[in-house]
């Protein structure tokens, strides 16, 4: 329903926080979906060399002792940017957290991530849009999926599924809104301050035992 000039890649990260060049990822999950149709599925575990803090842990299920002999994100880097390197990219929120923070760890190992000539699918962007605030309702992930897709998020905050949930997100609002396939709209909804700032002030409740301002999806 959306043409692909390249693989269009769904990632979602899980963190030790929300502290964007603070805090460190500890998994990363994505579904690399090929013009052709095929699709490459990956869930890899990262050490962030911090510990992970409870808060954070009761949210993913992420433990330090999951991830004490997992690869640094320094080591993983150079494959990371070659998976990366190339394509489209996804999500749900990647332009208000995923997109940001992955740009942020890049850094760390003197590597600038540019995403500003990417195309980017974010399926909260497109639900801001499409679907109006409901008193304080949540429009989060699971919302969407039970909006669109009739089902209730089983596993919320596992990378994984995440990334799934958000595939089928966009696949059912792309076939309810035909003026949706198409990149020019999308990138210009994407450029749009109220729907930023919608995305934004709606990304669920804030943690501030964290140690840093945001919120959790």
């Amino acid at each position: 329903m959306l043409p692909l000039d390249r693989p269009l890649l769904i990632f979602d990260l899980e963190t030790t926080g929300l502290g964007i060049g603070e805090d460190r990822i500890v998994e990363i999950a994505y579904e690399k979906i090929m013009p052709g149709g095929e699709v490459q599925a990956s869930v890899e575990r990262i050490n962030p060399c911090m510990p992970i803090p409870p808060v954070a842990s009761s949210v993913h299920g992420i433990y330090d002792d999951d991830v004490k002999d997992a690869p640094s994100f320094a080591k993983r880097s150079y494959e990371l940017w070659s998976v990366f390197d190339g394509i489209d990219v996804g999500g749900f929120n990647v332009l208000g957290f995923d997109l940001p923070f992955l740009r942020a760890e890049f850094v760390t190992v003197g590597k600038n991530f540019d995403f500003s000539s990417r195309k980017v699918l974010d399926a909260k962007i497109l639900y801001h849009k499409m679907q109006p605030r409901d008193g304080f309702a949540p429009r989060n992930l699971s919302a969407a999926y039970k909006l669109y897709c009739g089902k209730k998020h089983e596993n919320a905050h596992s990378g994984a599924g995440d990334v799934r949930v958000t595939v089928e997100i966009l696949e059912n609002i792309l076939e309810r809104y035909p003026d949706l396939r198409n990149w020019d709209t999308i990138m210009e909804l994407n450029g749009q301050k109220k729907l930023i700032d919608s995305m934004m002030n709606e990304h669920a409740p804030r943690i501030e035992s964290l140690g840093s301002t945001g919120t959790l999806f």
